[in-house]
């Protein structure tokens, strides 16, 4: 059900399909002239019957209904930005563009189903007819409904067994959270510390210190509303044993110790946490990534799969498979231009490219160092046959229980990329956690 915003509703009023009111008689006035009459209808009176502002909302969305959106784009022929103004109509899944500066339409309304309602998150980059869109900012109304007191939180995947970090991550995002910065790390001595401030004086700050700084862990920058408060929810209490049924703790805590995930107290706590794990400090990453960029293969979980929700269960089918594990993760944005550089080898070769180039460049995608646990093996040819060809109709027919017959939905959406030449498998791997990371 999509939410109604308040400017939809003295309209319902004048059509007599909120509750308590009669539609209008019909006049000899002008469309314009209704519509100017419709607008000045006083919000109170809209409001009588209704008991809250998100009984009203909650309201089926119509033909008007939108989301304004502060957009910037890269224009290769004037060579500048552009600022522009997005319109997003959940009614029809349609959009419309307008130059903010010259209010000049750029694209009329027009109906564009791969664009979903969750790709519009200040920060991301989407894709309107193969023309990138920096989302930078929102108009106060729609700010209000979409952006409702949401937050980010730090989180911490604890050291647990690698084939359990698939599961959670599936675990945390069909609660409704956003990860926006993901990074596999060792926690320092001085950074657990400071993780466990609160618990300073305590006689059992010296064993989770040893244990969190024992193993390697994942941290997580993730966003919802009131996310802090949601996240301690759904992490349950410190111990497994009485965590409440459905948390996370419940479900794969062993003890009071082992007990998957960390959660931070307050906002002021997440912020601090979040700067110190993804911070630079003189341009080197205060926790370092984990990639050794030797004996490896390259996969990018690309921008759909994050969107479809299917992180977890592609980490865990890596992790869990006989022959491999992924020895470094982390969460990049490419810019276009990155991404026909790391393409650059396909350029000529196939005929998707561009789009393949466009489709890296429009979200968020994630990175993993695959290794083989047999040294001998080569890590690349072995790895593309658990990807499977890169059409998933053909995976679906002769490969399965494959990533791209299981998680791809064309040859552009096909889940992910792995490294086709054995000779690139480090090379893919030290563009991303090397040439990106630092830059």
């Amino acid at each position: 059900m999509k939410l109604r915003n308040d400017e939809s509703i003295e309209r319902l009023v004048v059509q007599g399909k909120l509750e308590g009111t009669r539609p209008r008689e019909r006049s000899l006035m002008r469309w314009t002239d209704q519509i100017r009459a419709a607008v000045a209808v006083p919000l109170h009176e809209c409001t009588k019957k209704a008991e809250s502002r998100e009984e009203w909302r909650r309201l089926p969305a119509d033909y008007f209904d939108k989301y304004t959106f502060l957009c910037e784009m890269y224009d290769e022929d004037a060579d500048e930005i552009k600022e522009l103004t997005l319109n997003f109509f959940p009614f029809d899944n349609s959009v419309q563009v307008i130059d903010s500066k010259k209010g000049k339409n750029l694209l009329r309304r027009v109906h564009l189903p791969p664009l979903k309602i969750e790709m519009l998150q200040i920060g991301n980059i989407i894709n309107i007819f193969s023309k990138l869109l920096h989302i930078v900012d929102c108009a106060p109304a729609t700010r209000r409904i979409l952006f409702d007191n949401v937050q980010s939180t730090f989180a911490i995947i604890k050291p647990v067994p690698p084939s359990e970090h698939g599961k959670i991550i599936t675990f945390i995002m069909k609660k409704g959270f956003r990860i926006v910065r993901m990074r596999n790390g060792k926690l320092t001595k001085e950074f657990a510390l400071e993780l466990y401030a609160h618990l300073s004086g305590s006689h059992m700050m010296p064993i989770i210190i040893d244990y969190v700084t024992g193993g390697e862990i994942i941290g997580l920058e993730l966003v919802a509303p009131n996310a802090v408060a949601k996240w301690r929810e759904c992490l349950g209490s410190t111990d497994p044993a009485t965590a409440a049924p459905g948390t996370l703790r419940r479900l794969y805590g062993e003890n009071k110790l082992k007990n998957v995930a960390h959660g931070c107290q307050t906002l002021e706590d997440a912020n601090r946490m979040l700067d110190l794990y993804f911070g630079y400090e003189n341009g080197v990453p205060r926790v370092p990534y984990r990639a050794t960029m030797k004996e490896c293969t390259c996969c990018i979980i690309k921008p759909h799969v994050i969107i479809d929700g299917n992180v977890g269960s592609i980490l865990e089918q890596i992790s869990t498979s006989e022959g491999f594990y992924i020895s470094a993760i982390a969460m990049f944005s490419v810019s276009l231009l990155n991404a026909k550089e790391f393409y650059e080898i396909y350029k000529g070769v196939l005929p998707e490219y561009e789009a393949m180039c466009i489709h890296l460049a429009e979200g968020s995608c994630i990175a993993l160092e695959v290794k083989c646990k047999d040294t001998k093996c080569c890590v690349v040819s072995e790895f593309r046959k658990l990807c499977g060809p890169r059409d998933p109709e053909l995976c679906r027919q002769l490969y399965p229980n494959s990533i791209r017959a299981q998680y791809g939905k064309s040859i552009l959406h096909n889940a992910v990329h792995c490294t086709d030449l054995p000779e690139e498998g480090e090379l893919e791997v030290e563009y991303f956690f090397k040439l990106l990371a630092f830059n």
